[in-house]
């Protein structure tokens, strides 16, 4: 990819060219951090301290300000500018040749059209995600009378987890940790950032093809701490298996 570069003293552009892999020590000097599955457009632009997110795409010739962070899946258009500071929220879009300002804040999935100009800290399109109505609509799933949520997860057959094979999780039981809501944060390493959860459908689809079983457990509203097609959480409770048992009797 070839993107532009701040020259560390005189703060002038720079064309830089290689892989990802090879401009790494240029962007560590620079504090910059793209995740290795965002897509890079022709020489656009990459403030210093700027951060561009899991599958986020940008434009070729945009320009991302310094400090401004980019979320996962976010799209920002060809000739874009997103100003210092800015905060464009996952899944958001920008359209070509808009123009964010300094310190504005662009919330999850909203879209700016083509050639748009936001001015400086605004704040558009903020979304309350953690409601049941929202979590309805991203996993058809509804709360009990007191928020409760039955949700589900693929797991090896020894009930430990895929990601590490290292968590166990235990029937009739749950855990809980002492992580914060912050919907910026897709993953969840266990007992640091939580665990992820999903409705059935998003379970048995995950593991589908190797061996697993599929658990259920309780979850509060208030402790969900993300929403995307899975929830990341802090607490849950009351472990079951999930048995499909479709013969007659």
């Amino acid at each position: 990819m070839k993107i532009f570069l701040r020259h560390k003293e005189t703060s002038e552009w720079e064309l830089k060219e290689g892989t990802l892999k090879q401009l790494q020590k240029e962007l560590e000097d620079r504090k910059i951090i793209i995740d290795e599955t965002a897509s890079i457009g022709y020489e656009a632009s990459i403030g210093d301290e700027a951060s561009i997110g899991d599958g986020a795409s940008i434009g070729y010739g945009a320009s991302i300000g310094n400090r401004a962070s980019i979320g996962d899946e976010a799209s920002i258009g060809y000739e874009a500018s997103i100003g210092y500071g800015a905060s464009i929220g996952n899944r958001a879009s920008i359209g070509n040749r808009a123009s964010i300002g300094y310190e504005a804040s662009i919330g999850y999935g909203a879209s700016i059209g083509y050639g748009a100009s936001i001015g400086n800290r605004a704040s558009i399109g903020k979304l309350d995600i953690f409601t049941k109505e929202y979590i309805y609509i991203q996993l058809g799933l509804i709360t009990d009378e007191k928020g409760y949520l039955t949700m589900y997860k693929a797991v090896k057959e020894d009930l430990t987890d895929f990601y590490s094979g290292e968590y166990q999780y235990k029937i009739g039981k749950g855990d809980k940790c002492n992580a914060t809501r912050d919907q910026s944060k897709h993953c969840a390493s266990t007992k640091t950032d939580g665990w992820h959860f999903t409705n059935l459908w998003g379970a048995i689809e995950f593991a589908s093809k190797r061996p697993h079983k599929i658990i259920s457990a309780k979850v509060h509203i208030n402790n969900i701490l993300s929403v995307y097609d899975k929830v990341r959480v802090n607490k849950f409770s009351d472990v079951k298996i999930v048995n499909f048992d479709f013969k007659g009797k």
